[in-house]
């Protein structure tokens, strides 16, 4: 992914096989460059900022599993949910509502459910008209990297979904997806959830796994950057 020339290494790649968990960090990097390439021929790997890896919901089936538990009756499976798990999650929801059904719940429909929800959308032409000291909450970004603002992420806490964490905040807002990957926004993040829910800092739930690159450092110098321009050559 590139945008603004600060590009990800976030290629979905299978790494599977007999020497996987014995690669070195730089023949992972070299797999990951060489299937960037394959995907943006013009992809320059000298134009990298950060780098991630992650788990997919794989299983032998080779197909989701959503079905009726046979061990214990009342409680249905939704297992092996990777792509496209997120736009088939409505079918997914419905099919499980069915299973419940059939095991015996009694589905009784919310009068007040609303399915409606409006989009937070906030158009942003650059700084213009945004600072990081504003005092008016629609002016004052909390977010440098993606120009989130202190009134997107108050309206995202509140809004019928609840979102109590800072990780709910970054999927709602993109708070905390930038270059820095929180490093700067995630405490004021966190202090606002705290005044909005009326909750001590302590207890608000924030990122619950450590940071993953193959990068040496956040900022890499340009001799690196070489060095993957001259991977991406091989």
């Amino acid at each position: 992914m590139c945008v603004r020339r600060l590009c990800v290494l976030c290629v979905p790649v299978c790494l599977c096989g007999p020497a996987t968990s014995e690669a070195t960090r730089e023949e992972l990097m070299r797999v990951l460059i060489k299937k960037c390439k394959e995907t943006f021929p013009h992809f320059d790997a000298g134009d990298v900022i950060h780098s991630f890896t992650g788990a997919r919901a794989k299983n032998s089936r080779g197909d989701w599993i959503i079905e009726h538990c046979g061990a214990c009756r009342g409680m249905v499976h939704a297992a092996g949910i990777d792509s496209p798990g997120l736009a088939g999650s409505p079918a997914i929801s419905r099919e499980v509502a069915r299973l419940l059904g059939e095991a015996g719940l009694e589905l009784v429909a919310n009068p007040e459910f609303n399915p409606y929800r409006r989009p937070i959308i906030r158009p942003k032409q650059g700084w213009r008209g945004l600072s990081l000291k504003n005092p008016d909450p629609k002016k004052k970004v909390v977010c440098k990297c993606e120009l989130v603002t202190e009134q997107e992420i108050v309206d995202a806490i509140h809004r019928p979904t609840p979102c109590v964490s800072t990780q709910a905040v970054r999927k709602r807002t993109r708070a905390g997806m930038g270059h820095c990957q929180g490093t700067y926004c995630e405490p004021r993040v966190k202090a606002i959830l705290a005044r909005e829910l009326g909750l001590p800092e302590a207890e608000v739930h924030t990122r619950p796994w450590p940071e993953s690159s193959l990068l040496p450092e956040r900022h890499i110098d340009d001799s690196f950057k070489d060095t993957l321009r001259g991977m991406a050559t091989e």
